[in-house]
């Protein structure tokens, strides 16, 4: 039998067939190799689409929030306008009714000193006709002296 063996080993078709195993093993190996790193780069690129997906949905959400908020405080704002442009109309009009009580109270004060200037003009008239009558009376006479 160690003949026939050797005799086996000898033979070019052994080595042929050693050598046609020895491939297939190592194309099978680099075949798993090539699989598996397939299967990895899948698994990275299924991760990366994950990812992503996740960020744009975050994205998309913090953007829907934004314009919510901003509708929101934009409808607050309008709203305060409204309530400021009423206030402002309704004091518009309370001062607008002050204006003829303003006009009435300065013509009463236009009237008073109109009949206190008269009255100063009557006052005046009859003491003029007083000094007339005595001449002597205007200036009155001051004393020279303060003790005399």
């Amino acid at each position: 039998m160690g003949q026939a063996e050797q005799a086996k080993n000898d033979c070019p078709m052994h080595e042929q067939n050693t050598i046609l195993a020895s491939n297939q093993k190592d194309n099978v190996v680099e075949i798993e190799k090539e699989k598996t790193l397939a299967l990895i780069n899948a698994w990275e690129e299924n991760e990366k689409a994950k990812a992503q997906t996740k960020a744009y949905r975050e994205l998309c959400s913090i953007e829907a929030w934004e314009n919510n908020m901003k509708t929101t405080i934009e409808s607050d704002l309008k709203k305060m306008e409204e309530k400021l442009e009423v206030e402002k109309a309704e004091y518009s009009k309370r001062l607008k009714k002050k204006i003829p009580e303003i006009k009435k109270i300065a013509e009463a004060k236009r009237e008073k000193i109109e009949k206190q200037k008269e009255e100063e003009s009557i006052n005046l008239g009859k003491m003029s006709e007083k000094l007339n009558i005595t001449p002597n009376a205007y200036p009155p006479k001051t004393k020279t002296c303060g003790c005399f």
